[in-house]
């Protein structure tokens, strides 16, 4: 059974992959963070793929939903999670967001230049990561949100308030332009870059993700593993005073 989970893993790494070139670890990554719900953060500059890496990662899911957005010092929180819903604000006198299109119902997100949201987004954002909620109005939504992606060709300065948000991103990666001459070659000779072709069979239902993720829960650390982490840790701790 768990072979037989691998090689249909590989399978739909290797289909979102299509014409995309050197990104397959970052692509593996992105699956194991949706299967985990969590996090991934892209470091790099312009035009190496981060957005076509978060784009490819919608479709492993079945009926997969997704949500991008370019974030500046001027995005407002109706871009992201939903302009407020005029009708219920008149009618019923309540303010909710209007949420269709929006973060909160999409299941892949991406979120590029994520250091130049403001407080009112990172708030929310932080709340959306943590427990996969978001407070609309008086209503408590759950996320159907299954992997967040940034993006940004920098990293999160010290006095800007953004450690809190730096924090969340465990996983954490480097998008490179191509390295290969060889698989630059290729890049330059393909006219277009392929839409991927897969296999419904090996799109992830709720139903298998449901189970993955009960599974996960389950799995007990060995004292080898809680070893490792404590030397870690330590060496943290004598860099952190360094």
């Amino acid at each position: 059974m768990t072979e037989n989970i691998q090689k249909r893993i590989k399978q739909l790494i290797r289909a979102i992959g299509e014409g995309i070139w050197e990104k397959e670890r970052i692509l593996a990554m992105g699956v194991l963070c949706g299967i985990s719900e969590e996090s991934l953060f892209l470091l790099g500059p312009p035009g190496t793929g981060k957005s076509m890496v978060a784009r490819r990662l919608k479709e492993i899911f079945a009926g997969g939903t997704s949500f991008e957005y370019l974030m500046s010092r001027f995005s407002t929180p109706d871009e992201i999670f939903g302009p407020v819903s005029i009708r219920k604000l008149k009618d019923e006198d309540c303010y909710e967001r209007s949420t269709d299109g929006y973060l909160p119902a999409a299941d892949v997100v991406f979120l590029d230049e994520i250091w130049k949201a403001g407080p009112a987004i990172q708030n929310a954002l932080l709340t959306a990561i943590n427990e996969r909620i978001f407070q609309n109005g008086t209503v408590t939504m759950r996320l159907p949100m299954k992997v967040l992606i940034a993006a940004s060709n920098e990293l999160p300065r010290e006095d800007e308030g953004l450690e809190a948000l730096w924090d969340r991103f465990l996983v954490r990666m480097v998008s490179n332009g191509i390295e290969s001459e060889a698989t630059f070659y290729k890049m330059l000779r393909q006219q277009e870059t392929p839409e991927p072709d897969i296999n419904p069979s090996l799109r992830i239902t709720e139903e298998e993700l449901s189970s993955w993720r009960k599974d996960i829960r389950r799995t007990e650390l060995p004292d080898l593993i809680l070893k490792v982490i404590t030397r870690i840790r330590n060496e943290l701790k004598v860099l952190s005073k360094g």
